[in-house]
């Protein structure tokens, strides 16, 4: 009698589990929300931007799901525009009005999202005013919010922040990394190393610290360290400073440029420019022809990427 209550048992809860699976095959998905619904959709283009220009994919996605309120904007439904892009000086294509900081603001339209997500990374790549962002690593996500606001992208004074927020709440790194695969060894691996967008590997200096500290930490020789960075013994960087770890470049690597420029500024050395690009002091002068010991004049174009220029004595000019 036992046995039977036990096998009775048993195929009555066998019994329900069934029923319970059978109800929840029957009952319909739950529905994305309308951000979730936005990324799984928005993702690859973020995807394909940024092996095209460079821009972080979790930037690209984090400015769409903020600027078009996740795809529900008017902007977004009625003229495909996901980014907020107003028209400016030499747009042809058509537009639409829109209250934005002042009453009917000009906006782009686009034939479809695609060209929205095209023309935003275009937009950022042509316009010199953002070239700070382009050498900034393309992980450092934080970083690329705050260049954004601090160009003037937006006008909020939170812009950043709420970037930030939306690609940590998201996860929206994890798209960054389909582009640039996360190191699991070597210095790569390391919590402080950081990528120039050419791939030279640096760490910015902490306070207090030195260089000599720099490379007893990460097991690297001290006369190594300051060949990646074309200095002597001498050199005292100070808090906030790249220290190269990785030997710098022969080149900027400014995507869908040919031949990339920067503006001398005065007081700065030509060594300076180099650090900030990943170039090596000797690429920088080999590619502007420069004679030994030349010092550009405060606002010379500079030439960052492209093929050496023939041997001048006035360099001064030359692009």
């Amino acid at each position: 009698m036992r046995t039977f209550a036990l096998l009775l048992s048993s195929m009555l809860l066998l019994a329900s589990y069934s029923v319970s699976a059978q109800k929840e095959a029957d009952s319909p998905p739950v529905p994305l929300s309308p951000r979730k619904a936005y990324i799984q959709v928005y993702a690859k283009w973020a995807v394909k931007e940024m092996k095209r220009t460079g821009i972080p994919a979790s930037i690209t996605l984090a400015q769409g799901i903020l600027e078009s309120g996740n795809g529900q904007s008017r902007l977004a439904t009625e003229g495909n525009n996901h980014f907020g892009i107003k028209c400016h000086d030499g747009w042809k294509g058509k537009t639409m009005f829109v209250d934005d900081d002042k009453p009917d603001e000009c906006f782009r339209v686009y034939r479809d999202p695609r060209q929205s997500y095209k023309d935003h990374s275009d937009f950022l790549v042509s316009r010199s005013r953002y070239d700070g962002l382009f050498i900034l690593d393309p992980r450092d996500y934080q970083a690329w919010a705050k260049g954004l606001k601090s160009a003037g992208y937006a006008t909020s004074p939170t812009y950043a922040e709420k970037l930030i927020k939306i690609i940590e709440e998201e996860e929206l790194y994890r798209y960054d990394q389909q582009v640039i695969k996360p190191a699991t060894k070597g210095l790569k691996a390391h919590s402080r190393y950081k990528m120039a967008p050419n791939g030279a590997g640096y760490v910015v200096l902490e306070e207090g610290e030195t260089v000599e500290q720099v490379a007893f930490d990460l097991n690297l020789k001290l006369d190594k360290v300051l060949g990646f960075n074309d200095a002597s013994y001498a050199w005292k960087p100070g808090t906030g400073d790249r220290v190269y770890i990785t030997p710098k470049k022969n080149q900027w690597d400014r995507k869908l440029r040919d031949v990339s420029t920067c503006r001398m500024v005065g007081g700065e050395s030509t060594w300076e420019v180099a650090q900030r690009y990943g170039i090596t002091l000797e690429a920088l002068y080999k590619m502007n022809a420069w004679p030994v010991g030349y010092q550009p004049g405060d606002g010379e174009l500079i030439r960052l990427q492209g093929p050496r220029l023939a041997l001048t004595k006035n360099p001064a000019g030359i692009l």
